[in-house]
C-alpha cells in the first residue's frame, strides 16, 4: 500500500509538470531581495515528498523576485528544531530569515499515511527570535496546496502583506484559433495545476470570479451571439443569465455576490446594467448615446468604474450607485480604458495609450496622479491580485500573446508564456483560504 501511495504521489507531481500550460519567466526582480533560508523540512514519514514540498515553497517565494532563497548545499548546518539553531551560522551567510519545519503522519497505521501535519517556525536572524509558529494539515496528494499555504504564511509574517500563493488565475486560451477551439482555463498563480473549465468552438471572453471564489462568470458566443454564463468551479454546472437583445458582455461580480454588472446594448447602444441574480432582473445604470463599457465594482460595491467615450475619446468614469452621480477620473492622454480598483479603494489601474503604445498605468483617484507601470507593448486586460500588490495583464512577448505581471511599485516583473500558444483575458481570484 505504501509503495503504491509513493508511486501515485510521484505520478501526481509529474502530471503537474507535464500538463501545466504556463511557464514563469522573471524579467525584473528586486535589487535587494530578502534573504531566506529554508532548511529541508524534517520528514517523519516514509515518503520522498519532502523534496517536492521544499521545492514548491522555494519557487513560490522566488517567483516575484522579492526573495533570494539559500540552497541547502550552501548551509553550514541543517537544524530541525530550535535547540539546534545557532544564529551565528546564518549571520555568516547573510541570511535575514530562517524556516524550520517537521512533517508527521496523522494516522497511526502504516497503511494509511496520506493525512499529514506540517509544523513550521519562522525566525528573524538579526533579532535572534522566533517570529511565528504554526501548523498546516492536509494530504500527501495535496502537497502543492500545503506548500502554497506555508508560503502565504511566510510572506505575511515577513512583509505584513497577505500572500497570494494559494490564489488561482482564470484565462482564455486561444492557442487553436485555426481549429476554432477556445478554452477557459484556471491555474495556480504560477501557471501550474492547469484545468480546462470550458471548451468551445466559439469565442470565450471576459471571465470573472465571484468574491468567494466558488463561481465564475464569462461570455460565450456558442449560440451565435454573446451570452453571459455563471458556472460552478466545483461541479461545472452552469447557468445562462437572462439574455437580452444585442450585446451581453463584460460581467463582473459585486462583493456580496448578489449582483453582476455587465454591458448590454438593448437599444443599439452599449450601457452599464446591474443584474440581480436572485430576482433575475436587469437594471439600467447608465443612459447615454456614447459607448459605456468595461465595468468594475468597488470593494464595498457602492461604486462602479467604467470606460466611456462620452468626452470624445475612451476615458475612465466612476459611478456612485446611491445617487447616480458620475465623475471623470482620467484626463491624461486620448485613450484610457479597462480600469480596475485596487483593494485599498484609493487607486485604480487601467490601460493607457502613450505615443501609440499601450501600457498599464496606476492612478490615485483623489489626486489624479498617474504612473506608467509597464514597459511592454500592446498591454491590455489588467487584473489585480487580491492583496493589491501585483497586477497581471495580457501583452505581446516575442510576437506571441502572453500573460505578464508587475508589482504595484514597478520593481519586479514577470511573464507567463503559454507552452502551446496565445493566452489573454486574465482574471485573478480572491483569496481562497
Amino acid at each position: 500500500m505504501l509503495r503504491k501511495l509513493i508511486f501515485s504521489i510521484s505520478i501526481f507531481i509529474l502530471a503537474f509538470s507535464i500538463f501545466a500550460e504556463l511557464r514563469i519567466e522573471i524579467t525584473k526582480g528586486s535589487k535587494d531581495p530578502i534573504k531566506l533560508a529554508i532548511v529541508p523540512i524534517e520528514w517523519a514519514i516514509d515518503s520522498p515528498a519532502s523534496i517536492y514540498l521544499h521545492e514548491v515553497i522555494t519557487k513560490d517565494l522566488e517567483f516575484f523576485g522579492e526573495y533570494s532563497i539559500l540552497r541547502p548545499e550552501k548551509m553550514l548546518s541543517l537544524p530541525s528544531v530550535e535547540e539546534e539553531l545557532f544564529y551565528r551560522d546564518w549571520r555568516l551567510l547573510d541570511v535575514d530569515y530562517l524556516l524550520l519545519g517537521r512533517a508527521e503522519s496523522l494516522s497511526t497505521s502504516k497503511e494509511f499515511l496520506d493525512d499529514i501535519e506540517v509544523s513550521y517556525s519562522i525566525y528573524d536572524v538579526s533579532r535572534q527570535k522566533r517570529l511565528h509558529k504554526a501548523y498546516i494539515r492536509g494530504s500527501l496528494s495535496s502537497l502543492r496546496s500545503l506548500a502554497h499555504g506555508i508560503s502565504d504564511s511566510i510572506y505575511k509574517k515577513i512583509s505584513g502583506i497577505k500572500g497570494i500563493f494559494s490564489t488561482r488565475i482564470l484565462y482564455v486560451d486561444g492557442s487553436n484559433y485555426s481549429k476554432n477551439l477556445y478554452q477557459l482555463r484556471a491555474c495556480d498563480f504560477d501557471g501550474m495545476r492547469d484545468l480546462v473549465l470550458v471548451s468551445s468552438d466559439a469565442p470565450i471572453i471576459s471571465p470573472s470570479w465571484s468574491s468567494d471564489g466558488k463561481l465564475i462568470a464569462y461570455v460565450s458566443f456558442e449560440s451565435g451571439t454573446s451570452n453571459i454564463y455563471i458556472q460552478s468551479i466545483k461541479t461545472g454546472e452552469r447557468l445562462l443569465i437572462d439574455p437580452q437583445e444585442g450585446l451581453n458582455s463584460a460581467p463582473v461580480w459585486s462583493s456580496n455576490n448578489k449582483f453582476l454588472a455587465a454591458v448590454l446594448s438593448q437599444n443599439g447602444n452599449s450601457d452599464i446594467y446591474r443584474y440581480n441574480i436572485k430576482k433575475k432582473l436587469w437594471k439600467r445604470l447608465t443612459d447615454h448615446y456614447a459607448i459605456d463599457t468595461e465595468p468594475d465594482w468597488s470593494k464595498n460595491s457602492k461604486k462602479l468604474l467604467f470606460t466611456s467615450n462620452r468626452s470624445g475619446s475612451p476615458q475612465i468614469y466612476e459611478l456612485k450607485l446611491s445617487n447616480g452621480r458620475m465623475k471623470r477620473l482620467t484626463f491624461k492622454g486620448s485613450y484610457n480604458a479597462r480600469a480596475r480598483y485596487l483593494p485599498n479603494g484609493k487607486d485604480i489601474v487601467y490601460v493607457h495609450r502613450e505615443n501609440g503604445i499601450f501600457h498599464i498605468a496606476k492612478q490615485n483617484i483623489r489626486t489624479g496622479e498617474m504612473t506608467i507601470l509597464t514597459d511592454t507593448n500592446l498591454d491590455e486586460s489588467p487584473t489585480v491580485a487580491p492583496n493589491g500588490n501585483l497586477i497581471m495583464y495580457a501583452t505581446q512577448h516575442k510576437e506571441r500573446k502572453v500573460l505578464a505581471g508587475i508589482s504595484i511599485d514597478g520593481i519586479t516583473s514577470f511573464v507567463l508564456p503559454s507552452t502551446s500558444g496565445e493566452v489573454r483575458d486574465p482574471s485573478w481570484s480572491p483569496f481562497l483560504n
